[in-house]
């Protein structure tokens, strides 16, 4: 989606210009906040605390959650690991939207909170709309920049908002293009988001799922994978703990965390007492304790389901083979442990550049989780 919805009433063409050859992710943020807040209560007069509030809680997922790099120059990280280290996220499907978690912190982390983002306020409504002068702006330093942006913003409708106090007031005209098009101006704005992205996550996949709040799984042909294998097999133990897996305390686990792989194939899925698949969370599995134990139960599971026939359930390792049913049927481990270690250690290498926390290891003696140095 790379063009926006055509205009006699404004200046589209001048909102199409901020969004070239944008090297920062907050001109993205700070439009989808716009629009977050004209969908919400359509009130033309907005506060710029409430939209950089409203940026920082579509940003954390993708910075924090997902562990998405946004380049040398972004600015949110130090304000996304705030949020980490005095918010503990409930990304439970009936939660209430992280704005709401961030408007309830205690008072002292709110107001610390509030300094963080000032500095977001002091440039970012101010660049956002600063390509909309570009000629006005010419040879200026960037302390005269906003000053300038704020003068021709409140002259004209060139912008789609002008300055009152500490918030914006979206002009009538661009009032009713935002309202209408709503829908395809963020589907354009995410377009370009996903783009951005694909520049400094090269070797990212599912990026279009890593824009938002994880919405809810359909987990069900793993569960029907895993509770065949374990009523065929009752003394499966869990790779991490060594504890037996039982169909009451059955949990599925993804290898590599769901937070990085983004998908529920089962061949990144094994079953795990839901103790320790809470204990392992987004943690990335030690390869040299768990690798080998790991490799050998998806051999038994895909051996298991193929002599059963159940070739559908198994599509998801004919397409991370790149091989028939039948050819992955007649290998022997060793070449099955070759093949999904081949597939594996790659994403895991880059999961850990991203920032996923390696090694997790399971302390027996302790029965907690830990992480070797």
């Amino acid at each position: 989606m790379s063009q926006l919805p055509e205009s006699n009433a404004v200046n589209v063409a001048a909102l199409s210009a901020v969004f070239a050859d944008t090297t920062n992710s907050y001109k993205y943020y700070w439009f989808l906040a716009i629009l977050d807040s004209l969908r919400d209560n359509s009130n033309p007069r907005i506060s710029m605390h409430d939209l950089s509030l409203r940026m920082l809680a579509s940003v954390w997922y993708p910075l924090d959650y997902f562990k998405l790099s946004f380049g040398s120059r972004d600015s949110f990280k130090p304000i996304a690991n705030f949020v980490s280290q005095h918010l503990v996220v409930d990304n439970g499907p009936n939660a209430v939207p992280l704005l709401s978690q961030l408007s309830a912190l205690p008072t002292t982390e709110q107001v610390k909170l509030q300094r963080l983002v000032k500095k977001l306020i002091n440039w970012v409504p101010y660049r956002f709309i600063r390509p909309m002068f570009a000629l006005e702006a010419r040879g200026l330093h960037d302390p005269k920049v906003n000053a300038l942006v704020i003068a021709s913003a409140n002259a004209s409708t060139r912008a789609p908002y002008r300055f009152e106090g500490d918030s914006i007031v979206i002009h009538d005209l661009w009032l009713q293009y935002l309202q209408q098009h709503q829908a395809i101006l963020r589907g354009f704005t995410c377009w370009h988001l996903v783009r951005f992205l694909q520049k400094n996550n090269p070797n990212v996949t599912g990026l279009t799922e890593k824009l938002e709040k994880p919405g809810l799984r359909d987990l069900a042909a793993a569960n029907g994978f895993w509770k065949s294998y374990l009523h065929a097999h009752s003394e499966l133990t869990c790779i991490y703990s060594g504890q037996l897996v039982t169909a009451t305390n059955l949990s599925l686990d993804h290898f590599l965390p769901w937070s990085f792989v983004a998908h529920d194939q089962l061949w990144n899925i094994i079953p795990t007492p839901k103790s320790i698949n809470s204990a392992k969370n987004n943690l990335l599995p030690s390869l040299e304790r768990y690798f080998e134990p790991f490799a050998q139960l998806q051999f038994d599971a895909f051996q298991f389901h193929a002599a059963k026939g159940h070739s559908k359930l198994l599509e998801d390792y004919h397409l991370l083979f790149a091989k028939d049913l039948a050819t992955i049927q007649k290998m022997a481990y060793s070449q099955f442990r070759e093949e999904i270690h081949r597939q594996v250690v790659p994403r895991l290498q880059t999961a850990q550049n991203l920032g996923f926390t390696y090694p997790f290891e399971y302390n027996l003696a302790s029965k907690v989780p830990s992480l070797s140095q």
